[in-house]
């Protein structure tokens, strides 16, 4: 009888004892809760979907990665195209909703910064204005959502985004089952840049077939990197 009593005094302590991990985790979760990543793209894959699309690319000097305990971004690649564009990419992923916009994600590099900067609704949304006197168009594309216009210019566009992606029943799943983040604030900027010291807009239909070819070649990386996860 005495040992069965000893086995019970001994089986609490250990449920108490994984009771306080679990509350000592959960509370450093929400005190010191894990800095955001972002995963780094590949130059080389988007510099030949850049190639084969017809926009010769010639690679720029990356800019370097960032992080803080609210936001992430990735190295920012970029490329000198024979069309007169410089274009830059970086990932970047935002730990609460309202860091997730652009300006919070470019703010740590002048390259990046746009000034005077005008929202431009359609045919997708981007940015429109200056760095250096020379023109700039910027957007970032959400990777998890499958629609073809993933792209947004503001916070209200890119978590819009952001929600439907996860109205999809397998992210749910996922989700639910722990494998993915119940949201993921995260986007990829794509920005392209006058090589001119001109304020001269950027032609349009170069800018949305670029974007076209963007979205296939990072969509093809996601795949790539969800496949080599399973």
């Amino acid at each position: 009888m005495s040992d069965q009593i000893i086995a019970n005094k001994q089986l609490r302590a250990v449920y108490l004892l994984l009771s306080v991990l679990v509350i000592a985790a959960a509370t450093k979760s929400l005190i010191w809760p894990r800095w955001p990543a972002a995963q780094p793209l590949d130059q080389q894959a988007i510099r030949q979907a850049l190639n084969d699309a017809g926009f010769q690319a010639k690679p720029l000097s990356p800019l370097a990665a960032k992080r803080t305990a609210e936001i992430a971004t990735s190295a920012a690649i970029g490329y000198s195209l024979d069309n007169g564009v410089e274009l830059r990419l970086m990932r970047g992923v935002a730990r609460r909703r309202f860091n997730f916009q652009i300006a919070f994600f470019t703010q740590s590099h002048s390259e990046l910064d746009l000034k005077k900067r005008q929202i431009v609704s359609t045919p997708l949304p981007y940015a429109v204005g200056l760095i250096q006197k020379q023109s700039v168009l910027q957007t970032c594309l959400v990777q998890e959502n499958p629609s073809a216009k993933a792209f947004g210019a503001t916070q209200e566009e890119l978590t819009i985004l952001v929600d439907s992606a996860n109205q999809n029943k397998w992210n749910a799943l996922k989700s639910f089952a722990g494998l993915r983040p119940n949201r993921d604030y995260q986007c990829t900027l794509i920005q392209a840049k006058s090589k001119t010291n001109s304020a001269k807009p950027i032609d349009q239909l170069n800018w949305l077939r670029m974007l076209s070819v963007l979205r296939s070649a990072l969509h093809s990386e996601s795949s790539h990197s969800s496949n080599q996860n399973i």
